[in-house]
């Protein structure tokens, strides 16, 4: 895997769009820092220790006291000094497209007054979307088989302008934010034969 970034992030929410398994390895290869992530992956061989160690924030996606306790410890993130990373999608699209955003990050935003630091990354081989391989399994396995498979992929990073929240613009921001990412992956998420 080869990654390439283009521009610099800025202080705030670090929010990224979530295609594979590999999203987690290349945002903290681009800019290290916490996240949010479903519960289930704390009990992933290997990975779930080192997520604890990182400063992962765990949410039971089914659980709505979860979630709202997550969201509390968003309201009261200090983003700008211990970088946050949050996939909004809350879980994977498929390759090449974007699921809705969940509001989280950008309620946060707004009450905390932090900005959104998006980044966009778009691969340029399918077989990274596990889940319409037919290969999906836990996160061990499947990074197991990307190598053992000898997947080869580039995967193009573009930092974004950070974006403000104001008062009760979460949802605006959030559309447009959406929209403009939809941009990046049609125009740069494609197979390298294309």
């Amino acid at each position: 895997m080869k990654i390439h970034v283009k521009g610099t992030p800025q202080p705030g929410f670090l929010a990224a769009n979530h295609t594979s398994y590999l999203d987690p390895i290349v945002v903290e290869a681009i800019k290290a820092g916490g996240a949010v992530s479903k519960a289930e992956v704390k009990g992933y061989f290997l990975f779930g220790p080192i997520a604890t160690k990182i400063g992962m924030l765990w949410v039971r996606r089914e659980n709505r006291n979860s979630r709202t306790g997550v969201i509390q410890q968003l309201n009261q993130w200090d983003a700008v000094n211990d970088p946050l990373w949050i996939f909004p999608e809350g879980t994977t699209s498929s390759y090449g497209k974007l699921n809705q955003f969940k509001m989280g990050v950008f309620k946060a935003a707004e009450k905390t007054g932090h900005m959104i630091q998006p980044l966009v990354f778009c691969y340029d081989n399918p077989q990274v979307d596990w889940g319409n391989t037919g290969k999906e399994k836990d996160l061990f396995k499947s990074i197991l088989d990307f190598y053992k498979d000898n997947i080869r992929t580039n995967v193009y990073c573009f930092w974004m302008e950070p974006m403000k929240v104001d008062p009760g613009q979460a949802q605006k921001v959030a559309d447009e934010l959406h929209r403009k990412m939809l941009i990046y992956i049609k125009r740069f998420e494609r197979p390298r034969d294309e």
